[in-house]
């Protein structure tokens, strides 16, 4: 059975959570040097239910895409991601 799985497209990503900090330079550091290891703890977490999280670099509209055949695995999917701290609320205290 293949894996669900759940493809972050970083450069939107990228814009979304920096503009959630107002673009600052603070917050364009810490994200730039962090995000790697946030998408490793997505992967960890999300192979412990039997998915697959990915990243790339394609520049487009959502944030994330789910690439699954049938729509109760989609919604888990999403349900799973809704369940996870997004990137500010995982980042390691400095």
């Amino acid at each position: 059975m293949p894996h669900t799985i759940i493809t972050v497209h970083l450069p939107t990503h990228r814009r979304a959570a920096l503009k959630i900090e107002n673009d600052s330079a603070e917050a364009t550091i810490a994200y730039d040097g962090q995000i790697q290891a946030y998408i490793a703890f997505l992967r960890e977490e999300a192979e412990k239910i039997g998915m697959r999280v990915e990243a790339d670099e394609r520049d487009w509209g959502p944030i994330f895409s789910i690439a699954e055949t049938d729509h109760a695995s989609k919604k888990a999917a999403h349900d799973w991601l809704n369940t996870q701290p997004d990137f500010w609320n995982w980042i390691p205290s400095a």
